[in-house]
C-alpha cells in the first residue's frame, strides 16, 4: 500500500510541473475555440473558382475588442454590445492557390491546445 501512495504522490508531482509549463506557456482565455470557415472566390479574369479556409476565435460571451475597418464605422450594426464581439479573426488555415498557414494560425491553435491540457489536468487534480 505504501508503494501506491508513493506512486500517487509522484504523479501529483508530475502533475504540478507539467500544470506549472502550462500556466508559464502562452495559452489562450478560458472558454474561447477555434472555428475554421471556407470562403469561396471567383476570380473575373480566369472566371476559377479558389477556396481559402480561415480560423477565427470564437467565444459565448463578447470578450473580443472590435476593430472595424474605416470603411464599415457606422455602417455594421453592432448588436448589444458596441465595443467588444464574440470572435475575432486569426488568419488563413490553407487555399486552392497554393497559400500555406499563417504563423498566427499556429501560435494560436498551440495556445488553445495549451489552453485544453490545462484545463485537463485542472480537472484531473479536482478529482484526486
Amino acid at each position: 500500500m505504501s508503494d501506491r501512495i508513493d506512486q500517487i504522490i509522484e504523479k501529483l508531482h508530475q502533475l504540478k510541473e507539467i500544470r506549472q509549463q502550462l500556466v508559464n506557456a502562452p495559452i489562450s482565455e478560458p472558454g474561447v475555440w477555434i472555428h475554421q470557415y471556407e470562403v469561396r472566390k471567383q476570380y473575373k479574369k480566369g472566371g476559377e473558382i479558389y477556396w481559402y479556409v480561415y480560423a477565427k476565435w470564437q467565444a459565448n460571451e463578447p470578450i473580443f475588442k472590435r476593430n472595424p475597418k474605416a470603411r464599415l464605422k457606422g455602417i455594421v450594426k453592432r448588436g448589444n454590445n458596441p465595443e467588444y464581439t464574440c470572435h475575432q479573426h486569426i488568419g488563413r488555415v490553407g487555399s486552392s492557390t497554393g497559400l500555406g498557414t499563417d504563423p498566427l494560425v499556429t501560435e494560436a491553435y498551440r495556445e488553445w491546445e495549451n489552453r485544453k491540457q490545462l484545463d485537463a489536468v485542472d480537472k484531473a487534480l479536482e478529482q484526486i
